[in-house]
């Protein structure tokens, strides 16, 4: 009997041992982690190296922002043809090839197709004013073109060289195939301006405002892809910045950026809007619109949703308050850099941010007491990019850090 009990007692402890075991690891384990010093010189790994071959990351780099700054270029080409009114004067589509005339007679057979359409049937001009607003589209054009062969190319070449990993081939692949499908809306919306009868709420034909939307839309969302995986290739990984001390700030601007970079789309979108139905040449006051606050006829478009892109009160009333909500915002953000401990890197972004949203709204302004003429409204679509610019630098340098280097600042913070 006395050995049966010793026995079951001896079970019994064999059974509780290891529960004892893993209560004693637990526990060894939260005072190790509670005991732990963070280690500056910790190695990761920079994430860019699974994606690039690392000796060649800057000079990848710089092909990517060669690309961006092309379509930078292109944005605003894009916006000064809307405001010389040059969209239509081309009226074939040749992605690949069309030939600039060369010489008066080649003039003379463009100008008589360019005559058998609605703008100029609705304002005629002479052969030396269609020759200077041909030149503006034939240039977009080419441009265009010359942008597709300047990123397909290289990427090839790249990949096949293995500079450009398998992964990181197909984003920049998936980016080339929206850039041809770029190509391919700008014809699409070129064609709009081109078909009878116009549209009822244009007083002239143009281009349809829906499709603008679409087109500029697509252009600033490659520009975006572009400056961030060119950022992303030449600037430091996230683990040499981010520490226990400012991580939870760190993350806080990441949230701020991300609306930051919504609110600077609504602008954007509604400044397509504005350009595609000219309605900066009404309400050309300010602060208010012609003595009011909030005008008459706001919601005069039915169905309700047509205000936003065809109704000229609507859609200036929307620009104006997106841009004061987007500068406090701006301003807010700015506010908080200076009193946190944000890595310098993006305490400076903050301050470049809101020097470039202080320039926007003055030019917007100016553009809009002028009746958007071409030298103001074009002073004013290129400091909007600069505003893009300098938010989505903001964002790249409050990005998350890698999964291991997030797993290790936890037991820190």
């Amino acid at each position: 009997m006395l050995f049966s009990r010793i026995r079951t007692f001896k079970n019994l402890t064999t059974t509780l041992k290891p529960l004892q075991n893993n209560r004693f690891y637990k526990f060894s384990n939260a005072e190790a982690s509670k005991n732990a010093k963070f280690d500056r010189n910790a190695h990761f790994e920079d994430p860019v190296n699974e994606w690039v071959d690392p000796s060649k990351r800057w000079l990848l780099g710089g092909w990517l922002l060669l690309c961006a700054g092309g379509v930078y270029f292109m944005v605003l080409l894009g916006g000064y043809t809307r405001l010389t009114h040059s969209g239509l004067s081309m009226t074939k589509w040749k992605p690949i090839e069309y030939a600039y005339p060369r010489n008066q007679a080649d003039w003379e057979k463009e100008f008589d197709y360019y005559k058998q359409f609605p703008e100029y049937q609705h304002t005629p001009i002479d052969l030396e004013k269609f020759k200077k607003i041909f030149i503006v589209e034939y240039l977009h054009r080419v441009s265009g073109s010359t942008l597709g062969a300047l990123y397909v190319l290289p990427l090839a070449a790249f990949t096949a060289m293995k500079w450009i990993k398998p992964q990181y081939a197909k984003r920049l692949g998936t980016i080339g195939g929206l850039g041809l499908l770029q190509g391919l809306i700008g014809w699409w919306m070129v064609k709009s301006g081109l078909d009878r009868p116009k549209p009822e709420y244009q007083q002239k034909p143009r281009v349809s405002t829906y499709r603008l939307t679409v087109h500029l839309s697509m252009a600033l969302s490659l520009y975006s892809l572009l400056i961030w995986n060119a950022a992303t290739l030449f600037k430091k990984p996230q683990h040499l910045q981010i520490t226990p001390e400012n991580y939870k700030t760190h993350l806080k601007f990441r949230g701020l950026g991300i609306g930051l970079i919504h609110l600077v789309a609504i602008n954007l979108l509604t400044g397509a809007a504005m350009a595609g139905i000219d309605a900066g040449k009404v309400f050309n006051t300010w602060p208010t619109m012609n003595g009011q606050i909030v005008p008459a006829n706001l919601f005069k478009a039915s169905p309700f949703y047509k205000n936003f892109f065809e109704n000229v009160v609507m859609v200036q009333f929307n620009h104006r308050n997106a841009a004061y909500l987007t500068y406090t915002f701006g301003s807010y953000i700015t506010y908080l850099a200076y009193k946190s401990n944000l890595p310098k890197q993006a305490r400076y972004m903050c301050y470049a941010l809101y020097g470039v949203l202080n320039y926007q709204l003055l030019t917007g302004i100016v553009a809009l007491l002028n009746q958007v003429q071409v030298h103001s409204g074009s002073i004013h679509q290129f400091n909007a990019l600069n505003v893009l610019t300098a938010s989505l630098l903001l964002c790249h340098s409050v990005r998350r850090p890698s999964v291991p280097y997030r797993n290790y600042l936890k037991q820190f913070v």
